[in-house]
Formats: C-alpha cells, structure tokens, sequence
C-alpha cells in the first residue's frame, strides 16, 4: 500500500453554511480592515473606497482558482495536495513544512492582535462607558509588561486549540461565532452611518499611495480567501459548499469591508480618524484598532458597547481557529504520504488530535519567543511571505491541473501576475517611501531574516530524512506522489 492506510478517516462533518463561515471569518471583514486603516494614516493622499475597491477586484482570480481546484480535488491540506501533485514530493514537503511554520509562527500574532485591537480597546471602551476607572486600568496593565502580554496570548492560544479539538464542535463554534461577528459589524456600521455627517470623499486619486494601500488591503484581507481550501475532503456537497464557500463569501466580505469604510467616512471622517490614530484623542481608549471608533457612537450605552466587543472578540480567535485547523490537517497529510511519522495522521473526535497537539506545542514554543522575549517578525514579511510560499506556488501548481478543466489555466496565470503586482508593489513602495516602509516592515530584522529562510530550509531537511528512511523500508516516496490521496 502506497498511502498509509486506504481512508483518512477524515469526516465530512462541514455543510455549505460552515464552509461560508470559514472563509468570512478567515477574510474577517472588520479585523482585516483595522490594520490597512492604521497604515493609511501615514498615506494621507490615498483613496480609502478606492483601495478597497482594487484590492477586491485583484483577488477575483485567486478565489476562483481555489474554487475551481477544490471543485475538481476536494481533499484537506489542499494547498499542499496541489503542490505535491503538480511538482513532486521534494516541492510538496517545502510548501508543507513552511505553511506549519508560518501558521505555528503566525498563532502569537493573532494572539497579540487579539490583544492589541480588540481585548484592550474593548476594555478601555466599556470602562469609560460605565465610568469605571478600575477597568481602564487593568486593560493597560495587560500592555504594561511582557509577562502580563504573554499571559493573555498564553490563554488566547489555549482557547483556539480547545474549540479545535472536536470537529463537529468545532464546526458549530465556527458557525455561532461568526454569526456574532456579523451582528457586531453590522451594528458597528449602523452606528457610524447614524452618528453624524462627517462627508464622503469620491474624489478617486488613483495614485501610488492608493495602490500601496490596496496591497495592504491584500495582504490583511483579501489573499486571505483559501480557508476551505484546508478542510476540503471533510465538506459535505462539494460543489454548492464550495459556491458558498468562496463565491458568496467573498463577496459578501467586501460589500461589509466598503460599508465599514463608508460608515467610518461618514461618522468619524477621514481627517478625524487619521488625526486621532497619529495624536491620539481626549478618551482613555486606544486609537490602533476599528473597535475603538466602531464603539464611539455607542459610548454612552454601555449594555451595547458591551455586546459589540463580546461579537468582536471572534475576530482573531476565528483566524486563529482556522490556523489551528489547517496546521493539524497539512500535518496529517504530511504523515499520510509518508513524509512524517504514521502517528500524526491518528484521527480522534474528527480531527487528527496527535497532529494537533504537536502543533500545539510547537506554537507555545513560538509564543514564548515573539511575546515574552519580544522577537516579532514585521507585517510585511508575514504577509508577503504567505503571499509568496502559499499563494502564488499554489497558483503556479494548479496551471498542472488545467487538463481537468481549462478555466484553471485562465484563472491560475492571472492569479499569478495578481498576486505578482502585490509583491512588487508592497516592496517598492516601501523602499521609496521610508516612512509607509518603517510603518509595514516594523520587527526584528534578525528574526524576520530567520522566518524567511527557516521554514523552506525544514522541509528541504524533513524531505532528505524522510526519503532516506522511507527507502530503508522499500517505500519509494515518487510513487505515492503521483497519486491523489484517498478520502
């Protein structure tokens, strides 16, 4: 037997809803457009509406090349399946191996923002509503040293690891948390489009500094479309899930991304808004996160204020659910063809629960190191590393499966010179705007150095290994890649 067994033992446990609700969530409206806003405060010609508008349209072919390619290969760890397949087991296992370190490395993250944009604001915003300094206090506090920071993240990673590990409670907290999600941004939108008349600038400026910004919207929010792409063999009714699933929820996702922008123009201003992130304002909540203007037309209702960061609380917890998520299934892809030891492809409750505890473990190690000893790696490396070893590989890849279906090629080539346009733009404008650069490559340049090279240099190194001990035991890894594995 080539594969390791002839079943995943994976269950189709995701209907059309669920699959709608991961990528929404994964696209997260209301935390992707938090950090673009952030940094067009240092792109004061930029067109919001405009931006957003760019950054949408760029990523119409990637959504219908992932569409199309779960269509035709419904398999979990899908971006990996495709690699393998198209280019072998040596392509197939550097992609693997850098896509769990990126998630393992990107799980902190998503705890600090979680922190950062939503827990801290939140708190601070409920404490001034009610009048209780005692609050406002303890939300600074967290920020206050690293420790009460690694704490909090500790205790957020948890949380996302133990609503994971159940598939079909996994599928229902999915499903119920964004539904909250929703009601919290639709409320958000109400509120700012009701508060007072601040004007629309329709002014286009079709300029660099929009583009930049489009390339931040990209890489905050609209790349970020492929979250079925990880569960596909376990989504019931292929075909009309994945409609749902990609199609409806991106767009979706960008009529909420252009309300929030509209509502946030007109409520707050664009003047007002970008003043207040730079100088800051007269209110004890931080300017860094949409939470804080999200919550201002609602100030003095806190019953609302409250109901609002309860909603926005799954913002980073649903990203990071679905790291969880896709790590333990490329893990269990990994182990299903060999390439990792047979015991992480044991699937318990649903999911493959060896796989995720070792995720698990591996990512507290990276907590420790970017949290408590406070080695970040910078926004722009994050993104465009993803980008570049996720994205555009995948696009390349799939130009192999056109044979199954021409609308692949068409649909994986302009993928391709999008995803290209994005890179390009993001480091050229970074380079000669120094201060758009200082803003998006903020970190640790040896630890963002080392999150470059590290992971492809894994799996380079797992591939080695693997094949040496794999052909002691007569198994020759070529063959089981040439292959699509079972369901």
């Amino acid at each position: 037997m080539k594969f390791l067994r002839e079943s995943t033992g994976l269950v189709k446990e995701f209907s059309a809803v669920d699959a709608f609700a991961l990528n929404f969530s994964f696209l997260g409206p209301a935390a992707g457009v938090s950090y673009p806003l952030f940094v067009s405060a240092f792109l004061p010609n930029s067109s919001w509406i405009l931006s957003v508008i760019l950054g949408a349209v760029l990523m119409i072919p990637l959504v219908l090349n992932y569409y199309l390619l779960n269509a035709l290969i419904p398999r979990s760890a899908g971006d990996y399946i495709y690699v393998s397949r198209a280019f072998g087991p040596f392509a197939g296992s550097i992609l693997g191996m850098s896509l769990l370190m990126s998630f393992m490395m990107g799980f902190p993250v998503l705890a600090m923002l979680e922190v950062i944009m939503v827990i801290v604001p939140g708190l601070q915003a409920i404490g001034y509503s009610l009048g209780n300094e005692a609050l406002i206090n303890f939300a600074n506090s967290i920020l206050s040293s690293s420790l009460n920071l690694f704490v909090t993240t500790t205790l957020i990673v948890l949380i996302a690891f133990l609503l994971s590990s159940s598939e079909r409670y996994y599928a229902r907290t999915f499903r119920y948390l964004t539904f909250l999600q929703i009601i919290g941004t639709v409320t958000m939108i109400y509120g700012l489009l009701t508060f007072h008349y601040s004007g629309v600038s329709l002014d286009p400026k079709l300029n660099t500094q929009t583009f930049a910004l489009s390339s931040i919207f990209v890489l905050s929010l609209f790349a970020f479309a492929n979250a079925p792409s990880f569960f596909a063999g376990e989504i019931k009714k292929n075909r009309k899930s994945f409609l749902a699933g990609y199609l409806l929820s991106y767009t979706v996702a960008t009529i909420f991304v252009l309300l929030l922008i509209i509502s946030l123009e007109i409520g707050i201003g664009k003047e007002n808004y970008v003043s207040a992130v730079i100088s800051g304002w007269n209110l004890p909540i931080s300017t860094s996160s949409l939470l804080s203007f999200g919550v201002l037309p609602f100030i003095h209702y806190p019953a609302i204020v409250m109901i609002i960061f309860v909603t926005a609380l799954s913002w980073y917890l649903l990203y990071a659910m679905i790291n969880v998520g896709a790590s333990s299934r490329i893990l269990f892809s990994l182990s299903f063809d060999r390439l990792l030891p047979a015991f992480l492809a044991d699937v318990k409750r649903g999911v493959p629960f060896n796989a995720l505890l070792l995720s698990f473990l591996v990512s507290m190690i990276f907590n420790y190191v970017e949290v408590y000893l406070g080695y970040s790696i910078s926004f722009a490396i994050d993104g465009l590393w993803f980008v570049i070893w996720n994205y555009l590989i995948v696009a390349i890849a799939s130009i192999k499966f056109y044979k199954l279906d021409k609308r692949v090629l068409y649909t994986s080539i302009s993928s391709v010179i999008a995803l290209s346009a994005v890179v390009f733009t993001t480091l050229y404008y970074g380079i000669v705007n120094s201060t758009f650069g200082g803003v998006i490559f903020e970190g640790n340049f040896a630890f963002d150095i080392i999150s470059i090279f590290i992971p492809p240099i894994t799996g380079a190194v797992t591939f080695v290994i693997s094949q040496k001990v794999r052909s002691k035991q007569g198994i020759k890894l070529s063959l089981i890649y040439k292959e699509i594995p079972p369901e």
